[in-house]
């Protein structure tokens, strides 16, 4: 941010911003959140985690983030069209691109008339949404077999054109490549599925979201098994304790959830999923990639050597 410090003279500070378990899952495949004060002033700011929407569609994204958070919501983006540029301004839209334009009304206006070719915005892919990790895994899962999008719009039960998205992002980073088959897009690789997971996984994002603790008592069958009592479910690994288990809910709906494991046998641990990881596969259970990518973080010997026997399954 020190663009902005150079240009506006003021202090900026980057931190996590904490409230985006309460959005949308169309908005989290959308963009990525960062809290950030600009002199004192907080902000939300926005990245765009696929090509941007229209402006009448971004108009109701921030509608919808409004309602929560009050914050003034700036778009920091790369590359900026003047077309796209004189739609923002028109709306009073705050946006950002480094070391050539700001733009922000609730502070005052800094613009340098630097537009980019009129060309879309491609954003730098930093880490794939959740929407696209899923695509990846059920295509890698499904042994990189030529994937029809329409078919997994069905099969997820997610919109066209967040399938398509989804898509992007993979042909994107080089994971995947889309072919045409008459009006219908076909995902395909020329890669193993092996060879394709191992060049994923610096794109790749851990899929739970924070862990709670909850009584046993309230384990519903909306939940699924997950972490380390997934892992011993399918390998000679021993249950832990506390128990294991995965949600796609938001904390707010989970009853009694805590922070703290306070007795580990009438307790369990609840993992708070950004994707339904049972969807991947469609046997009612979590993923082995899910699994191994929530897991890369444990550093037991046992737990690397189950994971790899569960994987070669998948290879």
């Amino acid at each position: 941010m020190e663009y902005i410090t150079e240009t506006l003279g003021v202090n900026v500070a980057r931190a996590e911003w904490k409230q985006a378990d309460k959005l949308p899952h169309f908005l989290l495949n959308e963009y990525r959140f960062e809290a950030v004060s600009i002199g004192g002033t907080q902000c939300l700011f926005l990245k765009p985690a696929t090509e941007l929407s229209a402006i009448n569609v971004i108009k109701k994204h921030l509608k919808r983030l409004r309602e929560i958070c009050k914050w003034p919501v700036v778009f920091e983006l790369p590359a900026i069209t003047r077309q796209r540029r004189t739609s923002f301004i028109e709306a009073k839209i705050a946006f950002v691109i480094p070391r050539k334009q700001i733009y922000l009304p609730f502070m005052g206006v800094q613009l340098q008339d630097r537009c980019d070719s009129e060309t879309a915005i491609t954003p730098v892919l930093e880490k794939l949404q959740p929407s696209a990790q899923m695509l990846l895994f059920a295509f890698i899962t499904r042994k990189n077999k030529p994937m029809y999008l329409s078919d997994m719009t069905k099969w997820f039960g997610f919109s066209a054109m967040t399938i398509s998205r989804a898509a992007n992002q993979l042909t994107q980073v080089g994971l995947a490549s889309k072919n045409s088959d008459g009006v219908k897009k076909v995902l395909v690789s020329d890669m193993t599925p092996q060879a394709l997971y191992q060049k994923a996984k610096p794109y790749l994002i851990n899929p739970v979201r924070k862990t709670v603790y909850i009584s046993r008592t309230v384990i519903t069958p909306e939940m699924f098994r997950a972490g380390l009592s997934a892992i011993a479910d399918r390998s000679m690994l021993n249950p832990p304790m506390p128990e294991v288990w995965g949600t796609v809910q938001s904390e707010k709906a989970i009853s009694n959830a805590g922070a703290r494991l306070i007795d580990a046998e009438k307790q369990c641990a609840l993992e708070l999923w950004k994707y339904d990881p049972r969807l991947i596969c469609g046997d009612g259970k979590a993923d082995a990639l899910s699994l191994a990518v929530s897991l890369k973080d444990v550093a037991d010997e046992r737990v690397e050597q189950m994971l790899d026997e569960i994987l070669t399954e998948v290879w």
